[in-house]
């Protein structure tokens, strides 16, 4: 699951089934890619819920690289911004994952020909919505020092719009935190 913001939602939709339909053809035929056409709208500073949002329904995006692949094994893609928030440049990453075998070089390491099928519909991506997608920063809460932890003062979240995008020829593998 991957989860996207945007300041608006009008044109979102499409462009995000293109990226994802633009990708798809580095994955398995057993990934089904659908985009929701409604969802909330969240307050930056507080995180707190304050509406709604719907859009067109988009058509599902499957698959269509080979059969053979490593289920947690993909690439990332970093999105960029201008923007600093509580002391760091704030980053977004969407993890694509699994590739087909074939997105593979015999190293391990992403192909060659595989990374333009990343950087050109996230690239094309970013152009479309270059005055909506945005990367969101939560809020946090204040909490006093317990033990070996140290005190943290709160902070208000925030977002920043995608200003780039990267994709690097490295091999992510998603663990679980559980």
């Amino acid at each position: 699951m991957a989860t996207f913001y945007f300041l608006d939602v009008a044109t979102a939709l499409e462009s995000l089934h293109d990226f994802w339909a633009s990708v798809s053809v580095t994955m398995p035929p057993v990934v089904h890619i659908g985009i929701v056409s409604s969802g909330d709208k969240i307050d930056d500073a507080t995180g707190d819920l304050v509406g709604s949002w719907g859009g067109t329904p988009q058509a599902e995006v499957v698959g269509s690289g080979g059969d053979q692949f490593a289920a947690p094994a993909g690439v990332v893609v970093t999105w960029t911004t201008d923007t600093i928030l509580d002391s760091h440049r704030l980053m977004g990453r969407t993890f694509i994952v699994p590739l087909s075998y074939g997105s593979y070089q015999n190293d391990g390491s992403i192909g060659s020909t595989t990374l333009p099928n990343f950087d050109t519909p996230a690239n094309t991506f970013l152009i479309a919505q270059s005055s909506s997608f945005v990367v969101w920063h939560r809020p946090r809460k204040a909490r006093a020092a317990v033990g070996k932890l140290k005190a943290l003062t709160a902070h208000d979240g925030g977002h920043g719009l995608v200003t780039g995008v990267r994709v690097r020829d490295r091999v992510a593998v998603l663990t679980s935190r559980r």
